[in-house]
């Protein structure tokens, strides 16, 4: 006999369904949805047999989920109400509250959301085949971000902290071909390069901005970008997916510090130049690293869209930050203020993250459009 608690899911799955037929508007699916229910609420049929041996992540705050808990850093977000409609209503560490893309890319795969590396014990780190998630706030791909905050884990920390996951299972498989097709079926999903521009270069001295112009500073990024992904392609990583930097330039914290209702073009066109670069740079290294995949997220598409038509999204409000922000809406959360109660209808939680929907639409854009995730999108990319 069924519970109660599985005919409200199947009631709820069944409404996201109608909703569902309405271009992206419909809510977020519940926490706990199963593979199968989840296929069926994305249209995408539940016949599709995925491959996919892990989910290894790396990046900044739009994909930590915990990590910078566990550090001497002033950019968390280890307190309520961040994570307000996660599990227990209880913080994680995401910045946002409740699931990020990089949590709906793993249930869609049949994967458990990807733990903080730096949260795993012992026997974990030896064990744990599923994948592991190693970003961190206000850090980037250049060694000199998110200083200001403390300590945070660098791209180039990120992936020495990867080497280590692969030599603690390397005992796992019977041989080295074994480890190395795990490695190849697994996904590399990246998202870094906000921070390098809004606690990297917008932190910069107006001298030391005039002698590194953008467009020079972007090119440093996107050397070291491939330098890190080239040590990664040599411990094994073959399937990557690269997100894109966001509309950086309209978000809560950019309209409050600039009191102003347009969005921070100078941010926008940073964010432009940067991902121009690393769109360019993912079809040369694919070239280059025999065996190699790549797809690109277009993150900065799919705000933009948002921001053009939100009421085709489920979006009621695009200019203000759900939770209680310090300091006129500029600085992060205040600490157990309780959040708006239609979390669902505001593309930002805090004045810089996308809330749980933004993060789930990015999710379903890149699964099923291939003009959001190029060449193919990330559902084909799969089952490649």
């Amino acid at each position: 006999m069924r519970s109660w608690t599985s005919y409200f899911l199947m009631f709820s799955l069944y409404l996201d369904l109608l909703l569902g037929s309405n271009g992206d508007v419909f809510r977020v699916p519940p926490l706990n949805v199963n593979q199968k229910d989840l296929l069926k609420l994305l249209e995408l049929g539940d016949d599709i047999k995925f491959d996919v041996s892990a989910l290894y992540v790396f990046g900044d705050s739009t994909v930590d989920s915990g990590n910078n808990n566990f550090l001497s850093s002033a950019s968390k977000a280890n307190y309520p109400p961040f994570g307000v409609d996660f599990a227990d209503g209880k913080p994680t560490g995401r910045f946002s509250n409740g699931r990020i893309e990089a949590d709906f890319i793993a249930q869609v795969a049949g994967l458990p959301f990807p733990p903080p590396c730096l949260g795993l014990s012992k026997e974990e780190q030896k064990t744990l085949r599923t994948g592991v998630n190693y970003g961190s706030s206000s850090c980037g791909v250049l060694p000199d971000t998110g200083k200001l905050f403390g300590t945070c884990l660098t791209f180039d920390m990120q992936t020495r902290l990867f080497e280590t996951t692969v030599k603690n299972l390397q005992p796992l498989f019977d041989s080295p071909k074994m480890m190395a097709d795990y490695l190849s079926k697994s996904l590399f999903f990246i998202s870094i390069g906000n921070a390098d521009i809004s606690t990297g270069y917008d932190f910069l001295d107006n001298t030391t901005k005039q002698q590194t112009p953008f467009p020079k500073f972007a090119q440093a990024i996107s050397q070291k970008f491939s330098d890190n992904i080239k040590r990664l392609y040599d411990l094994g990583a073959r399937k990557f997916l690269v997100n894109s930097v966001g509309m950086m330039g309209c978000s809560p914290m950019v309209f409050n510090s600039k009191r102003s209702t347009t969005c921070d073009d100078e941010y926008n066109e940073h964010a432009q130049i940067l991902n121009r670069l690393l769109s360019d740079l993912l079809p040369k290294l694919q070239s280059e690293l025999v065996g190699s995949k790549f797809i690109f997220a277009d993150v900065y598409k799919v705000f933009a869209d948002i921001f053009a038509s939100p009421n085709s999204y489920g979006f009621a409000n695009t200019r203000d930050c759900c939770c209680v922000a310090g300091e006129n809406g500029t600085r992060p959360c205040i600490r157990d203020i309780r959040p708006c109660n239609n979390r669902n209808d505001h593309v930002f939680f805090d004045p810089f993250h996308g809330s749980e929907t933004t993060h789930f639409i990015l999710a379903k854009r890149c699964l099923k459009e291939s003009s959001i995730c190029s060449p193919i999108n990330l559902v084909d990319f799969l089952r490649a």
